[in-house]
């Protein structure tokens, strides 16, 4: 009689370990940026408060598909889409042996508004591939976005910060946990925020598309 195979489910809590893994952060330039900011800003009201702390953010959330609603959030993640391209995750090649160049698509987007004492749990968004926040309005006394997976100097895990700067990009492997404390300022903190994923057709032909390679001549197997 075949025996089973297979992996015992574990109840037992995961050991702990610590990757450092890439977090960009890049600041827009130019002289349409307030303007632009502003645009955003007038989207995330516009759109509405849609989850009601249904999510871990507790704070005002919009629609998780603002990419294609509105032209400020398709802006914004073509710009951040071109960040991501210049920070691989992976060396790759393709057959030839040349680096193969991954494109991404926005998968979902959304904006944030946190009030004083608002904040977000830890979680992560895997299984995108990238995630990103742009600080729309806040400053730098306002919550910072946190990393709870140990990315600070050496082995200690300490928690890594990010403190809010408008113009601010911020782009992380969506599989990192991350949270937001509470909200200390009076003002608000407003947060445009979004996940990537391959673009498969556009960055390479899927595997079930490669022609096989034609036998040597005289032999047909």
């Amino acid at each position: 009689m075949e025996k089973m195979i297979y992996i015992k489910p574990s109840q037992k809590d995961w050991p702990i370990f610590h990757m450092k893994s890439p977090v960009k952060i890049k600041n827009l330039r130019g002289s349409n940026v307030d303007a632009f900011n502003q645009e955003l800003e007038n989207d995330i009201r516009d759109s509405g408060d849609r989850l009601q702390g249904a999510t871990a953010a507790k704070c005002y959330m919009t629609q998780w598909d603002m990419h294609q609603e509105y032209d400020s959030f398709k802006k914004l993640g073509e710009l951040v889409i071109s960040l991501a391209k210049t920070v691989p995750l992976a060396n790759a090649t393709n057959q030839n042996g040349d680096p193969r160049q991954y494109d991404y698509e926005v998968a979902d987007s959304w904006g944030l508004i946190y009030e004083k004492g608002q904040f977000t749990k830890s979680h992560q968004h895997w299984p995108h591939t990238w995630s990103f926040t742009y600080c729309v309005k806040g400053c730098d006394s306002c919550a910072p976005l946190v990393f709870d997976d140990g990315l600070g100097d050496g082995d200690s895990g300490q928690l890594f910060l990010v403190s809010p700067n408008v113009g601010q990009v911020i782009l992380w492997p969506a599989w990192l946990y991350h949270s937001v404390p509470e909200q200390e300022c009076e003002h608000e903190r407003i947060m445009a925020v979004g996940n990537l994923t391959v673009d498969w057709e556009k960055s390479v032909i899927p595997v079930t598309e490669h022609k096989l390679t034609q036998p040597p001549k005289g032999e047909n197997n």
